[in-house]
């Protein structure tokens, strides 16, 4: 049963606390005490779904999560999201926020993605949030839009946010909660920040606190996913996506993990995994956002890449999508990508 912190419980019992005692209200129907809630870091993911739809009920306010969702930020939310807000700059901090963001809420797959004009972070949940599921999707983005306020220390206005779901009827009460356009309806729930903002630097920035929450992060992470042994070529393609071409190499990667090359080729082995494969993947997502989103010639982007020979390039291409590079441009042009 996947679990959750009980730091989103606690904010929903104070945000009620001005009714009254709001436990009595919260725990109906569960087979738990407000001291478990208060004193242990987290609860299962069925039990938080029906605490929540309690929390609805009484406020009477379907809007709830756009009140506690304002709270939650990165320095109250356990050594992973505190080591998140201690890296250098933005892109960093969401880099971090995405890899770890499963020790917050294991039911949560946040993917990050850099391209040429914005940074896109999208999420999915892997386990059902019943009648609760709008208010938590509210809840993350709002967590999201209070860590990139954190580093940049004022309202974020710039970007976008994306819900997966119809536009409620109490919409007009987003105005307020979110400081950039929403839209709903969307594929998955997210955010765009535009890339020009990623390099803000944080004013939280401590070296040795990123690295050491970092790594205690990939140990919990790796217990984490011990079942389906898809840790390290998940980081890796997270951490290549957050770097412009041409892509580091193997040995530089190992480094950012604090592992020796051999170590990090048997564990992407044991995950029937090579880091030229996911390297490549990478490389040729950048292969597509340069075909579609730029007038950049062939043998530039072969360049940009870092390919010596444009027929190399050429090659791998047809290798992976079945096309040239021109025949790829000319379909997604047709298609109207």
């Amino acid at each position: 049963m996947p679990r959750i912190s009980t730091l989103f419980a606690r904010l929903i019992a104070r945000e009620l606390s001005p009714l009254g005692d709001p436990w009595p209200a919260l725990l109906k129907g569960l087979q738990l005490e407000a001291n478990q809630i208060l004193q242990q870091p987290q609860m299962p993911l069925q039990d938080f779904n029906r605490l929540l739809e309690n929390a609805l009920e009484a406020s009477n306010d379907p809007g709830l999560g756009l009140r506690f969702g304002r709270h939650p930020n990165l320095m109250m939310s356990g050594e992973a999201m505190f080591a998140a807000i201690a890296a250098p700059n933005l892109m960093e901090v969401m880099q971090a926020i995405g890899d770890f963001s499963r020790l917050q809420a294991e039911y949560i797959e946040m993917e990050v993605w850099v391209g040429l004009k914005k940074l896109r972070l999208r999420a999915r949940e892997t386990s059902s949030l019943d009648s609760t599921r709008r208010t938590q999707h509210e809840v993350m983005i709002l967590s999201l839009q209070n860590a990139i306020e954190l580093v940049l220390g004022r309202p974020f206005t710039e970007g976008r946010y994306w819900f997966s779901f119809p536009e409620p009827e109490y919409s007009k009460r987003y105005e307020e909660a979110f400081h950039c356009p929403c839209e709903f309806d969307a594929d998955s729930s997210g955010i765009d920040i535009p890339r020009s903002l990623t390099q803000a630097p944080s004013p939280y920035f401590n070296q040795a606190l990123w690295e050491r929450g970092r790594n205690n992060s990939l140990a919990l992470m790796t217990e984490l996913n011990s079942r389906d042994r898809q840790l390290y070529s998940q980081h890796i393609l997270s951490l290549l996506r957050g770097k412009r071409p041409p892509l580091p190499d193997l040995n530089e990667v190992a480094r950012h993990l604090a592992l020796s090359e051999r170590t990090l080729l048997r564990r992407l082995h044991e995950e029937q995994q090579s880091y030229r494969d996911l390297r490549l993947q990478v490389v040729m997502e950048w292969a597509d956002h340069y075909l579609c989103d730029t007038d950049t010639s062939v043998e530039a982007i072969a360049a940009l890449l870092g390919y010596q020979d444009a027929g190399n390039f050429r090659r791998a291409f047809r290798r992976h999508f079945q096309c040239t590079p021109n025949e790829y441009r000319d379909q997604q042009i047709q298609t109207g990508k």
